[in-house]
């Protein structure tokens, strides 16, 4: 199978790559088929692209690029809620990344995606009782950097927002939506 995508151009794939959502994605519902993409080297970095839709492709980040607290809450119960259960060791957690130009990135740790490695499929869920939100500072962990220094580097980087921020720290604290993941295109 092949594709022609705005951000990658032509991908060609086999249907066994395919990562299948039957709600689709959080805002896009029609959307249930997807492809992972690495980016370039990273291990923890990727993208959700759509098998259909050329210009719609998600930055996402892998959950073993994050603290080691996340995610806070047992996702085994979340999947299964959401029709891919599975072994605790055959899911992947995936979580959205934002990266508006001239804003500090941020993740979505509240509804990650977690993909079914073994049957392929995947849903984004909300981690009931989880203490992270949607828009949470992501920082880059660097080659070599570990997780305990990428602990310090978040903790640093906290600070340094909590110091310079001057309105309110959640979106419905001011009455503002979100950050809702905008397709991406080339």
């Amino acid at each position: 199978m092949k594709i022609e995508t705005e951000r990658f151009g032509p991908l060609e794939f086999s249907p066994d790559d395919i990562i299948a959502f039957s709600s689709g994605i959080i805002g896009f519902p029609d959307e249930s088929a997807f492809l992972l993409i690495r980016h370039g080297e990273s291990g923890v970095l990727g993208w959700l692209q759509s098998a259909s839709t050329p210009g719609l492709a998600f930055p996402v980040v892998s959950a073993h690029g994050l603290t080691t607290e996340y995610p806070d809450v047992p996702v085994d119960s979340a999947a299964a809620a959401a029709g891919i259960g599975g072994e605790v060791d055959d899911l992947a957690v995936l979580v959205v990344l934002s990266a508006p130009q001239g804003q500090p990135a941020t993740v979505n740790l509240l509804a990650p995606i977690i993909v079914n490695s073994a049957t392929r499929s995947g849903a984004q869920v909300f981690l009931e009782g989880s203490r992270f939100g949607t828009r949470e500072l992501f920082v880059l962990p660097k080659p070599g950097e570990d997780r305990e220094d990428r602990e310090e580097l978040e903790a640093v980087a906290a600070t340094q927002e909590a110091a310079t921020e001057s309105g309110p720290q959640s979106p419905e604290a001011d009455g503002t939506e979100a950050d809702t993941p905008v397709a991406q295109g080339g």
